[in-house]
Parts: structure tokens; sequence; C-alpha cells
């Protein structure tokens, strides 16, 4: 009897030590770079010079900073249609893979393969291929007879929000795919089958089957490529660099340029930290509606 009751207490308590040393990873190791950077964006320090305490002036300064405006517009405008585009592909391209197809292991390599590729071979090729001179998607769409001109995906900014836009749906279109694949393999299939003999059509199932089982990993999922798109570097410097005319600057890349070579530390940490309340914004909204789902069912 002592034996089980030591054996229950064990097992109920596994969960609460896992999360016990997650708490103390995230406080010492996340917590603690997270207040020393907060620290630094209050001070006035530059590269190579000691700072002074100065509050929330460089925030403050950020706010009346033209440059600043327009990367935060544009972060949240690449997040925005990222996402967006990166669910509607992802459903469509989860819905087609859970058909039992011919070579559906090869279909699923195959699609799944932006996600796996190193962003830097990946982010170059596409550079490549969206060149001003010798690209081939000038080349493709003039041969199509779609444009009668060489268009300056890189160089124009207009074009240039589109193509680094285009260049991570791509590359997210994977993730979202398989995450919400797996969640449609796990919808018993005697729902559908019930449907079936309900008369329900397509959209029936889709609607009020498929919708419902797949909300909570549609959800999380967005969540963390949202996160992990305001957040982006290596797709836009690698691309644009932030331009042309700072047309792509993101805070990343804003605040890399700003700390690094324009010298001012303590205002591109500030850059970087403005990004944090709207990130928690929409962790506790998205994570509500999750918690939400989860008490419903």
């Amino acid at each position: 009897m002592k034996k089980d009751s030591f054996l229950n207490f064990k097992l109920d308590s596994f969960p609460l030590i896992i999360l016990l040393f997650t708490a103390i990873y995230l406080l010492f190791f996340q917590g603690s770079s997270t207040l020393w950077s907060l620290g630094i964006s209050m001070t006035n320090r530059n590269i190579g010079t000691e700072g002074h305490f100065t509050g929330f002036s460089n925030y403050i300064t950020l706010l009346h900073n033209s440059l600043y405006l327009k990367a935060m517009f544009f972060t949240f405008i690449y997040a925005l249609f990222t996402l967006l585009f990166k669910l509607v592909l992802g459903f469509v391209m989860a819905l087609t893979l859970n058909k039992p197809l011919k070579f559906r292991s090869l279909l699923r390599a195959v699609l799944f393969l932006p996600w796996a590729l190193p962003t830097l071979s990946s982010v170059l090729s596409w550079r490549w291929m969206l060149g001003d001179v010798g690209g081939i998607v000038n080349y493709a769409l003039m041969k199509c007879h779609m444009i009668q001109s060489q268009i300056g995906w890189l160089s124009d900014p207009f074009f240039a929000q589109v193509s680094v836009i285009a260049v991570n749906v791509w590359r997210g279109i994977p993730f979202f795919g398989i995450s919400i694949l797996a969640s449609l393999q796990a919808i018993p299939s005697e729902l559908y089958e019930v449907a079936d003999m309900e008369g329900g059509n397509v959209f029936h199932k889709f609607f009020y089957i498929t919708i419902p089982y797949t909300t909570k990993t549609t959800l999380l999922v967005s969540l963390i490529s949202t996160i992990w798109t305001l957040g982006d570097f290596s797709l836009i410097w690698l691309m644009t660099r932030g331009g042309p005319a700072n047309a792509t600057h993101v805070f990343s890349t804003f605040s890399y340029i700003t700390a690094f070579q324009n010298l001012q530390l303590s205002r591109g940490v500030a850059i970087s930290m403005s990004i944090i309340p709207f990130s928690v914004i929409l962790l506790v909204v998205v994570m509500k509606q999750i918690f939400r789902k989860e008490a419903s069912i």
C-alpha cells in the first residue's frame, strides 16, 4: 500500500517537477536577459561609451522617429499578410495530404521541403530568382507574356515588400500544413460517417467537424508563427537589408542598424523591447481562446 502511494506520488508530481525546471530556466536565462535589455533601453548608452539612466526617453524619441513608425507599420503588415496566406494555404495543403493520394509520402516530402531547407541557401536562391537582371521569375513571366518589361522585385519599395512576404509564406506553409495535418488525422472517422448518414454535405462536415477539431492547433500554430514573424531578421536582412528606401525594415532589422551600425546601443535595444507588449497581448488573447475551447469540450 505504501509502495503504491509512493508510486502515485511520483507520477502525480512529475508534471510539477517539469514545470519547476521550466520556470527556473525562464526566470534565470530568459528573464535575466530581458531585464538586462530593459535596463539598457532606459539609458543613453552607445557602443564604446558608458550610459546614464534616462528613463523612457528612448521610447519617447522613437515615437517621433518616422523610420521607426514606418518599420512598425510594415512589421504588422508583414506579420498579418504572411499569417493569413500561410493559414489558408497550409489548411489547403493539410486537407490535400489527408486524402488517399498516389505517392502521398513523396508528395509530403516535397511539400515540406521549404521548411527543411536552411534559411541562408533558400533565401539567397530566391534573391537570385527575383533579380532584376537574369532573374528566372522575370524571365518566366515575360515568356508567358504576363509582363512586358523587367520588374524590380527587390529594387522597388512595393515589390520588395511583396517579395519578402511571398518568400516568408513559401517557407512557412509546411509548418502550418504538417501541424494541421496531424490534427486532421486525430479526428475520429466515425464523425464523418455519421455526418454522411445524416445527409451532411462537404461544407457541413468542414464547418461542423473539421474546423472545431482543428481550432486549437490552428490557434497555437498561428501564435507561434506570428511571434516568429514579428522577430524575423534573417530573411529580410538577406533579401533586402531593410531597403529599398527603408521600405522593408521590421523591428529586428531596424534595431540591428540602430545598435550596430549607428552605434546607438540603448536605442537599438529599445526598438527590440517595443515588440514585447504586442507579443504578450497576442499570447494572452490566443491562449485565452485555446483554454476556452478546451473548457467547452
